[in-house]
């Protein structure tokens, strides 16, 4: 009977470690131009670019955004769509994008299995609007 609890108990306690380590993706945004103020757009006008020097039109930058979660849980592609997320709040239509970093040894990827918080990815970007890309942003959330 003893025996039975202690299992029970391992279970419980392996359970809550592992929901916690699931907890989510922390994303920041950080206002670099308060003067412009923008209406939210969506996530599905946002462009992606990987450098400055891809931006086919003139733009203005509006916000920092970093988002990071547990390499363990978190897929690159879940980073990017808050990224997304974010950049469409501030009325962005595009975003510039740093790769995906990630801290990940065996150590850590153990210890984030068990709700240590020690392996993760971070992933960050300059979301920016470029006034000539309008017409594509209003088809793409079907604004007029």
């Amino acid at each position: 009977m003893r025996t039975n609890i202690t299992f029970k108990t391992i279970a419980l306690v392996s359970a809550v470690a592992v929901g916690s380590a699931c907890a989510g993706i922390r994303k920041t945004t950080t206002d670099l131009n308060p003067s412009i103020n923008r209406p939210p757009t969506c996530a599905a006008a946002i462009a992606v670019y990987n450098s400055r020097a891809e931006v086919p039109y003139d733009y203005y930058e509006l916000a920092w955004i970093q988002a990071e979660g547990n390499s363990v849980w978190t897929t690159d592609n879940q980073l990017q769509q808050q990224i997304r997320n974010g950049a469409a709040k501030v009325g962005a239509n595009a975003v510039i994008v740093n790769p995906v970093t990630q801290s990940k040894s065996t150590v850590k990827v153990l210890g984030e299995a068990i709700g240590a918080n020690s392996a993760t990815q971070k992933a960050s970007a300059l979301a920016i609007w470029m006034p000539g890309d309008a017409a594509r942003v209003r088809q793409a959330c079907g604004t007029t």
